[in-house]
């Protein structure tokens, strides 16, 4: 059957549609829906450069895909993103009786070999100091200072994700009683309620104070951009990365693959060595299992003990 309309952009507005409505049962984040999109768009994209019917796709053709992908130097999670988008597609294709088959629906991305354990491994923070330190970096003196010692401090003392720092609003901010950040834009749009110090109340009030001169009337957002072109909205997540990554250069912490996860990374890891129970730092982080937070435990033990080393006091 053909589609109702050969159109890219009507398929496209339907796609998201089906994603928020069907999939998502309305409740889909918008970094979902842009990463499905930019996937499937991606995937139009190559079909039209090698006159391939994006519609009427085979498997073969979608592997060619994925080589493609593999050549071009995209890392697997990449690889895996725009597969899985390309798979929700033909999902709704199905659904809208336009084919009957799921050409994706075996195509994968290429098998890891690495464990999370040694990914975790390879971007944490070792030096705790320096770790811990990494949000006095800023200058205070400066509303852009001042703005980003909160971003670091709420990154590194909470763990919560980048995507759920830029979604934060004013009214996330509770200070009455035990001092919260309420998390709306969590994985699966799961709400949870993060604990806040005094010093990260403290931190966080001080640019709340400076951001009353920046922010346009109507946001409600709680970190804005600065720069004069853009200056007054919402702080985006491509943007908060860039300023995490100036910190941790800027304190001699970067390297590849190390950017604001790897916060997140770091203060699970000190949390458990700590003797922070595992299901409390997963319902910290959000967890959806407590499976995913106990990784972290095989990290403190690879940073823990050498063999000769233990041998040798024994």
């Amino acid at each position: 059957m053909e589609p109702e309309s050969s159109n890219q952009g009507d398929i496209m507005d339907r796609f998201k549609d089906w994603i928020q409505i069907e999939v998502a049962q309305g409740d889909a984040s918008i970094h979902t829906l842009r990463s499905y999109q930019s996937s499937v768009r991606g995937f139009f994209a190559w079909c039209q450069d090698h006159n391939i019917d994006q519609i009427g796709a085979t498997e073969d053709e979608i592997k060619l895909f994925r080589a493609e992908l593999i050549q071009s130097g995209y890392k697997r999670g990449t690889i895996k993103t725009r597969l899985a988008g390309v798979h929700r597609f033909f999902d709704a294709l199905q659904v809208w009786d336009i084919r009957l088959d799921n050409p994706a629906a075996k195509v994968k991305a290429k098998k890891d070999l690495t464990s999370q354990a040694e990914k975790i491994a390879e971007k944490f923070i070792p030096d705790r100091e320096a770790f811990l330190a990494l949000w006095e970096q800023p200058d205070n003196r400066s509303s852009k200072g001042i703005r980003d010692r909160a971003i670091l401090r709420i990154l590194c003392f909470t763990g919560i994700r980048v995507s759920e720092l830029c979604s934060l609003d004013l009214t996330d901010i509770k200070n009455s009683g035990n001092p919260q950040l309420l998390i709306r834009g969590g994985k699966g749009r799961k709400r949870r309620h993060v604990p806040l110090g005094d010093q990260e109340l403290e931190i966080i009030q001080h640019w709340v104070d400076v951001r009353e001169d920046v922010a346009s009337d109507r946001t409600q957002a709680l970190f804005l951009t600065l720069d004069h072109r853009t200056r007054g909205r919402r702080l985006g997540t491509r943007g908060a990365r860039s300023i995490v990554n100036q910190y941790l250069r800027q304190a001699g912490l970067k390297q590849p693959g190390r950017s604001c996860h790897a916060l997140r990374h770091s203060l699970a890891t000190w949390l458990l060595e700590a003797g922070v129970p595992t299901e409390a730092i997963a319902d910290l982080l959000g967890h959806s299992s407590i499976a995913i937070t106990a990784v972290y435990a095989k990290v403190v033990d690879m940073h823990k003990y050498t063999p000769s080393e233990v041998l040798s006091e024994r």
